[in-house]
């Protein structure tokens, strides 16, 4: 016959381990939401050049409004993809601890059951 107890706590580090891997797939997509954010908000600050001045007439600043618009949808469509998986990620992630939760409250069980009967035992 198993002991519930011991198999329990035999449980709950995996748990543990698999709740904090949760976490830390979401701190990394956490940074590079905030990487991307920060992409687009380095693009909306362009260093502009005087309204006459030779970049601007050699059409350079047209260019480099080319440029940054389609980096922006670029980086907007990776932000889509990183914001889609913080999603997933955040299910999996109340799974987790959902799954650990429950196994600490069945622990506390189990070790309420094992004092129970050694004290039905000891009363004999």
């Amino acid at each position: 016959m198993t002991n519930p107890l011991h198999d329990i706590q035999r449980l709950l580090p995996l748990l543990d381990m698999a709740f904090q891997a949760e976490q830390m797939k979401m701190a990394k997509i956490a940074q590079r939401i905030s990487d991307l954010k920060q992409s687009l908000l380095d693009l909306d600050r362009p260093a502009r050049a005087e309204p006459l001045s030779p970049a601007t007439l050699a059409g350079a600043d047209l260019r480099w409004d080319t440029w940054a618009h389609e980096r922006k949808l670029l980086i907007n469509q990776e932000l889509i993809v990183a914001l889609r998986n913080r999603e997933a990620v955040r299910g999996h992630m109340i799974a987790a601890l959902s799954k650990l939760e429950a196994a600490k409250r069945i622990e506390t069980r189990a070790q309420r059951d094992v004092r129970q009967i050694a004290q039905r035992r000891a009363s004999w």
